[in-house]
């Protein structure tokens, strides 16, 4: 018997994740690959029990399909199997791809049952959805030394292409799907209910092909959070309770005519308004009045004249919510380090731990977490709690491999930590653009090897109407840190006005041409001219506290203006719980 090492990566990412117009999608499509994944793994295990090395679960019933995973299951796995030969640890890989497969099937089918699709179309793209890849080596020499070569046969195996006949029946002449515009549409030519349509998400001329229909249907679509329940969540929690109910009696119709969805995951806590929770915003409101005149009219002016009731008092809610999207630092160096399974094994444990803690954060603040695997998270943030929230994460990081690091001898300076990113963008702004800033967020946090990399913190803001701002933090730099949160609190108080950002930035424009350096003269025009600002500067019809001027003095010393600017604006932003908060 030989000792092998095994690798199995599922895929592809992109069409099962990143092909989405929808953040349902971009749940739905996280989930159907973790459960794909873990379909696979529950076989290696069942066969060699205690095989798996990632992931490493505490539990084997963690392995068992998951309706409501509190974990993902990443989509590399790896195990040490004891077999006979190569050809025995072929059929396992080909026994756990084969599961793999059939999960997903069985989620599809599922799916399919609640929607008519084109048969032929639907059979031959279910079979091709998922790719599956598999690389092993003998476990010869040292651990660390089979683990390079099964990394370089798992690359190899990937840039391998498979060029069968193919499977797709002779369609020419169908849409494309509108997620991806790969595949034809599986959804038939006469496809006019307006109800089918709606459940699907789709306007007139949307089409999905076999992986978008599941990504709207399969599971659960209830225990799904939209981003414009995210984005409103802090102004439905500052209402009273009979508000809440009023809204909800006038919700509720909505559901049945397939205007509205429930929100009933998350463990409820969006339980004061378990709803999707676009109609409270008024461009929403025209927009389906538009589309319902004469139809559901009456619904639809239920649900607006109880907004224009609540909203003389309590303003509207903020459209805008943050996309959290965090990984971990120095995750290479780590791994390399383990120079047994034992010790990968150990890493694995510690990253399963963060991951299972990593929900119960994000509910805590008020946000739904779309993926949580190993040091991967991707999360929706509500604005006021999304610091705390990232901030949380980190530390939760650092602790979960604290221990693991030491017993691996990791100098202080090369523990692992995490960089979070949070994109901040309008919920009626395209999905993509949104993710697109997310993802540019985790990167200013991860930094670059010259410019303070890693273990940081970075808010990239979209606003929809203006341009992009951006600040960046090390979670080191604590004063800087607990300014942001200060001046956040500040506006959040009406304690600072909200052009002083921009007032800020007048100066700099118009002091553009001092040098850049840190010479004093230039620093001393710069705060002489923003303490002439805050001599000027009235919240609330009040000069600004003593305590707002030192806040804004400190960063000024630290920072160059357009920076401070950048700051101030994304502050307020974070601040915001109504529309008018942020000029909307």
């Amino acid at each position: 018997m030989t000792r092998y090492l095994v690798a199995l990566s599922l895929g592809p990412v992109q069409s099962m994740i990143g092909a989405a117009r929808r953040t349902r999608d971009l749940w739905c499509g996280s989930w159907l690959l973790s459960e794909a994944a873990r379909a696979a793994a529950r076989v290696l295990n069942e066969r060699h029990p205690g095989c798996l090395v990632f992931p490493r679960p505490d539990r084997p019933e963690e392995l068992l399909p998951q309706p409501r995973a509190t974990a993902n299951i990443s989509n590399v796995l790896r195990a040490e199997i004891l077999a006979a030969d190569a050809e025995e640890v072929r059929a396992l890989c080909g026994d756990a791809k084969h599961a793999a497969a059939a999960r997903l099937t069985e989620l599809g089918n599922a799916a399919r049952r609640k929607v008519a699709v084109r048969e032929d179309v639907w059979s031959a793209q279910i079979d091709d959805i998922l790719e599956c890849y598999a690389a092993w080596v003998p476990c010869e020499g040292s651990y660390s030394e089979a683990s390079r070569r099964l990394g370089a046969a798992l690359a190899a195996r990937k840039a391998t292409r498979d060029f069968g006949p193919s499977r797709l029946p002779a369609s020419g002449g169908l849409p494309k799907s509108s997620l991806d515009g790969s595949l034809e549409t599986v959804l038939p030519k006469d496809l006019k209910n307006q109800d089918v349509r709606r459940r699907l998400g789709l306007s007139k001329n949307e089409q999905l092909d076999a992986l978008g229909v599941m990504k709207r249907l399969a599971g659960d679509p209830e225990q799904f959070t939209a981003y414009s329940r995210i984005a409103a969540d802090p102004w439905i929690e500052s209402l009273g309770q009979e508000q809440q109910r009023e809204l909800c009696e006038a919700y509720e119709p909505l559901v049945g005519s397939q205007l509205a969805t429930r929100v009933k995951g998350n463990d409820g806590i969006y339980d004061a308004l378990p709803y999707d929770a676009q109609l409270l915003y008024s461009f929403r409101l025209e927009t389906s009045d538009r589309n319902q005149r004469g139809e559901r009219a009456e619904e639809v002016e239920r649900i607006a004249g109880c907004m224009r009731s609540i909203s003389a008092s309590a303003g509207q809610p903020v459209p805008y919510a943050a996309i959290l999207k965090a990984d971990g630092d120095r995750m290479g160096q780590l791994l390399a380090k383990a120079s047994s399974v034992e010790q990968s094994r150990s890493i694995s444990q510690a990253l399963h731990g963060f991951a299972l803690r990593v929900r119960e954060i994000v509910q805590r603040h008020r946000g739904h977490a779309i993926y949580a695997g190993g040091d991967d998270v991707l999360a929706l943030v509500p604005l006021p709690q999304s610091i705390a929230c990232a901030e949380e994460l980190a530390e939760q990081f650092r602790a979960s491999l604290e221990s693991v690091s030491s017993e691996l001898n990791v100098a202080e300076k090369e523990q692992p930590t995490l960089s979070v990113g949070l994109g901040i963008g309008h919920f009626m702004q395209p999905l993509g653009a949104l993710r697109a800033r997310a993802e540019e967020a985790e990167k200013l946090a991860k930094g670059d090897n010259t410019n303070c990399p890693r273990n940081a913190l970075a808010v990239v803001l979209g606003i929809r109407s203006g341009g992009e701002h951006s600040v960046r933090f090390r979670w080191s730099n604590t004063e800087a840190l607990a300014d942001l949160k200060a001046i956040v609190e500040a506006f959040r108080g009406h304690m600072l006005p909200s052009r002083i950002a921009y007032d800020i930035r007048a100066i700099d424009q118009r002091m553009g041409w001092l040098p850049e350096d840190d010479g004093s003269d230039a620093k001393g025009i710069r705060l002489a001219e923003v303490r002439r600002l805050q001599d000027r500067a009235r919240a609330a019809g009040e000069k600004l506290a003593p305590e707002q001027r030192k806040l804004i003095e400190r960063r000024v010393a630290a920072q160059r203006l357009a920076e401070v600017a950048d700051l101030l604006i994304v502050a307020r932003w974070l601040a915001a719980r109504t529309a008018a908060e942020v000029g909307e």
